[in-house]
């Protein structure tokens, strides 16, 4: 849908030169008469800019596009460190030419299939597993923090969904005694919540 307000107004002026013109047509309505020219004029307005219009919201939408995936692919690096704690029969496998970041940018069937086997497996992860993750996740929070501006270009609803995923990040990683089952739950939240960030309509 175009959004340029100069489109509708050639269409309506356009509608109301036509009336006129119609109504006051006869013979020789077209000597000495501006109103075609008018009609004209309304016509390549509304062809030229609409056009336009089409071309730039077009380019617009494209660059939120690449924006929304760019951020989905930062956020994307927590999909294989949440596998690896899974026990090996429950991990899942990936193409040979696949990998996690292309499945967080395009929300695939693995990001859900990971989370269901999130929530139906067992969780064993040591102490020291849990202080790296936290230590990892330390290393990337300026960085993630740094994107939320570009959240705000896509939509209240990204901007909200992407607040969400730093608040649990940064829940991961501040907190001084995890324990397996608190972030197992955290883990759910932020798949549940990249897929929501990625479901979000631009």
């Amino acid at each position: 849908m175009l959004k340029n307000p100069i489109v509708p107004i050639f269409a309506a002026l356009l509608g109301l030169l036509m009336i006129w013109f119609g109504l006051a047509s006869g013979e020789g309505a077209f000597v000495g008469n501006m109103l075609p020219e008018l009609i004209g004029f309304c016509l390549e307005g509304i062809f030229f800019i609409g056009i336009f219009t089409w071309i730039q919201e077009r380019k617009d939408q494209e660059r939120k596009h690449a924006l929304k995936q760019s951020l989905a692919g930062a956020v994307g690096f927590i999909c294989p460190i949440i596998n690896s704690s899974l026990p090996p029969e429950e991990q899942i496998k990936l193409e040979a030419n696949d990998n996690w970041t292309r499945q967080t940018r395009h929300n695939g069937k693995p990001i859900k299939a990971l989370l269901a086997a999130l929530s139906r497996s067992s969780f064993a992860i040591t102490d020291d597993q849990i202080r790296a993750i936290q230590q990892l996740l330390r290393t990337r929070l300026s960085t993630l923090d740094s994107l939320l501006s570009v959240s705000a270009e896509l939509s209240h609803s990204h901007l909200s969904a992407y607040t969400m995923i730093l608040t649990e990040f940064h829940k991961i990683a501040e907190h001084h005694h995890f324990e397996g089952s608190e972030l197992k739950t955290s883990f759910k939240n932020l798949l549940r919540l990249l897929v929501s960030f990625n479901n979000e309509p631009l």
